[in-house]
């Protein structure tokens, strides 16, 4: 490609990913441009569902493929037609026409792989930049041949005029342009350089506070990514900054914007008829002294949302009066906050969300499936003073009969810990109490837990001061027979209250 630098002042326009607005957020993706043709790109749908974006830079279409196994982290061209995609847990062919998965490489090659290159005519090296081993992949059978040990890689090398101008990290480097970030770590705020490769002379200077992974020059002008695509939804397009000859039939920039921008919109109008976009409320803290009051609502997410500590009773964050269904908790802790005639039908709480300490309970309903929810009424804090405070209004909340919790008609993956069963509204098919006394006087140890881990809680009981501990049969879990069967069994030895 021949081109030539254009002397214009730079106007960065917004590519739309077809990424919906419910997307989540933090995985970072790689943006990857194959033979000046398709340039991939992929994000997080729903529960943790891997899609990957692959624009077709001729018609300025995009088209979704489902099925990834991890984020993008490199690509590569096996032919117009087929594409070998490089993923957290997986190596895969894609057919680019239809496009669909042909093929799958998992077993031997390791998870959490960098790059991908091709080393001869039917073999292609699969490796990590950090490690110290690498793959080589047979691309007839797509099998690997054998593991070697990785060859030291080049360090980077920056004239002393590009750092001059600020540059630490090169993205680009061709068509008469030098393209650089100014921070080495992808995720922190920095700014795009575009140089002449020439002179290195400023063509243009684009901030990017949500980082930046890549760039790539396309058609008339570039194409830059941040690394979290779920977060921004977008690419940068920077349109007119050479003039090129090209035989990829690319359109222009300017044009392949406007058509990619429709496509996305029009991708995004027929997946949320399919799958109605949830509300997602992020990087929210309930400060000592707020309250959350009165919120009736339906597919909330929760992300990033925090309740601070306090110093006194009545400026504890108190959330009342609110009835949710079907809400999810992504990094999010509400941890030492009041929670006062709440109402959940179906939670869901991913990697270590569910776990809430410290928080006061007043007519909290809880319905429909539940995952990964532990309640645990104390609060360690680095703080000891914090700690004891919490401890005290646990303390003196068990002096008040209110009830707290009522599991009736929830299911699922529940753990109480500390919260006595007399505040707890129960369903006796599928949940039991066992009290402290049975648990130091009974032989509970004999009784076979089979695959249920239920058995963990009557461990906890004995160490403890609880009063009791209330299990909870997870019917949905692959080893529900075996919590049912370990409570009729301690419930028929007189260990669990027959309720």
């Amino acid at each position: 490609m021949d081109s030539e630098l254009v002397e214009t002042r730079a106007e960065v326009q917004e590519l739309h990913v077809p990424v919906p607005e419910d997307a989540p957020h933090h995985f970072p993706t790689a943006t990857v441009l194959l033979k000046d043709r398709v340039l991939f790109t992929s994000w997080v749908e729903g529960r943790s569902t891997h899609r990957l974006g692959m624009l077709d830079l001729r018609t300025g279409q995009w088209r979704v493929l489902p099925g990834l196994r991890g984020m993008l982290r490199d690509a590569l061209a096996l032919s117009d037609q087929h594409a070998l995609v490089l993923t957290d847990h997986a190596l895969t062919e894609i057919d680019l026409k239809v496009p669909e998965v042909t093929r799958r490489l998992t077993a031997k090659i390791g998870k959490y792989n960098t790059y991908l290159h091709g080393e001869a005519d039917d073999v292609v090296v699969v490796g990590n930049s950090a490690g110290a081993m690498e793959s080589l992949v047979s691309l007839s059978t797509l099998t690997v041949l054998k593991r070697r040990r990785r060859s030291p890689l080049r360090e980077e090398t920056i004239a002393a005029d590009v750092a001059r101008a600020g540059a630490v990290r090169v993205l680009h480097h061709g068509s008469g342009l030098l393209i650089a970030a100014t921070q080495t770590r992808e995720s922190a705020p920095q700014s795009l350089l575009v140089l002449s490769s020439e002179d290195f002379s400023e063509v243009t200077c684009v901030d990017f506070p949500l980082g930046l992974n890549s760039a790539h020059v396309v058609s008339d002008g570039v194409i830059a990514a941040v690394p979290d695509i779920g977060r921004s939804r977008s690419l940068a397009a920077i349109p007119g900054l050479v003039s090129s000859v090209s035989d990829s039939g690319s359109l222009p920039l300017a044009e392949l914007v406007q058509t990619a921008n429709e496509s996305a919109a029009e991708i995004l109008k027929k997946s949320a008829r399919r799958n109605p976009p949830r509300t997602i409320y992020r990087d929210h803290r309930l400060e000592p002294g707020d309250e959350l009051t009165d919120v009736t609502g339906r597919r909330l997410t929760l992300e990033n949302c925090v309740a601070a500590r306090a110093t006194w009773h009545h400026e504890r964050p108190r959330i009342s009066r609110v009835h949710v269904t079907d809400l999810e908790l992504q990094s999010s802790s509400l941890s030492g906050s009041v929670l006062e005639d709440v109402t959940i039908d179906g939670l869901r709480c991913p990697n270590g969300s569910g776990f809430l300490f410290g928080c006061e309970l007043r007519r909290v309903t809880l319905k429909g499936r539940v995952r990964g929810l532990i309640l645990n009424p104390t609060l360690d804090d680095l703080d000891a003073a914090t700690t004891a405070r919490y401890a005290q209004w646990h303390r003196e909340r068990v002096q008040d009969s209110e009830w707290m919790l009522d599991l009736t008609d929830a299911t699922g993956d529940i753990t109480i810990r500390g919260y006595p069963s007399r505040f707890i509204r129960r369903n006796p098919e599928l949940q039991a109490v066992v009290t402290a006394e049975a648990a130091d006087t009974l032989d509970w140890r004999s009784v076979d837990p089979g695959q249920s881990s239920l058995k963990i809680a009557l461990h906890e009981l004995v160490r403890s001061e609880w009063e009791d501990v209330t299990l909870i049969a997870d019917t949905h879990s692959a080893h529900a027979t075996d919590d049912l069967h370990y409570i009729q069994q301690l419930r028929a030895l007189g260990i669990a209250r027959p309720d």
